[in-house]
């Protein structure tokens, strides 16, 4: 089972990255659920980053939440790595981010297995480029919804075994395909599950708890 080495860190917010996936298209995509929690009324939204690695996707993501009118926004990031939190903490310090803005993102240590976070606490859940190094997959989707909220929101964006490139990323043999999560998606009862198109190299899913 491939698992990134934290020593290699640099290689997270590398120029080739942004290029082969440009954080914003994602993000663009959360932005609009959130709208439309906002629209509907909710005042505070919870995000979590699981796997938030060095904050690729944390800090635009913070950029982009804060700067939307009326709400309150935590962004919880989530790493299995002290050496990722510390990285994480170190590139959000050295942006020209408010004091607010830095109290928006909790920074959180997790295990591998289980989120460390309250029951039905989170309105949306990011995990990228992670979902290929657990074990047990099932088990982590199941951890996911115990998180979410009543008819939350998980983005799951992934290195895609069809990818005939492999710019990045694991070998093929240790990847997988789009139908394949979907499948253990539906296993693990979440809904309205849809593909994104919006890397050529990785799949992007939305569903719903």
């Amino acid at each position: 089972m491939h698992k990134f080495n934290p020593a290699n860190h640099k290689r997270l917010t590398s120029e080739e990255r942004y290029q082969l996936m440009p954080p914003h298209l994602a993000i663009d995509e959360i932005k609009k659920i959130v709208d439309i929690l906002h629209n509907n009324g909710e005042k505070k939204i919870n995000i979590a980053d699981i796997g938030c690695g060095s904050g690729f996707f944390t800090i635009p993501l913070l950029k982009t939440i804060t700067d939307i009118k009326g709400i309150n926004t935590k962004i919880y990031a989530l790493d299995i790595s002290e050496e990722m939190i510390s990285c994480i903490k170190e590139n959000i310090d050295g942006t020209d981010f408010s004091e607010f803005q830095k109290d928006c993102v909790i920074l959180t240590k997790c295990g591998e297995s289980r989120i460390a976070l309250n029951d039905n606490l989170i309105d949306i859940v990011l995990i990228s480029n992670v979902f290929h190094e657990i074990e047990q997959r099932l088990d982590y989707l199941h951890e996911i919804k115990r998180v979410l909220k009543s008819g939350g929101y998980l983005f799951l964006i992934d290195w895609d075994k069809e990818d005939k490139v492999l710019k990045m990323g694991p070998p093929a043999e240790e990847r997988l395909s789009a139908n394949e999560t979907i499948e253990l998606l539906n296993d693990a009862g979440f809904t309205d599950i849809n593909i994104i198109p919006l890397y050529s190299s990785s799949f992007t899913i939305r569903c719903r708890k």
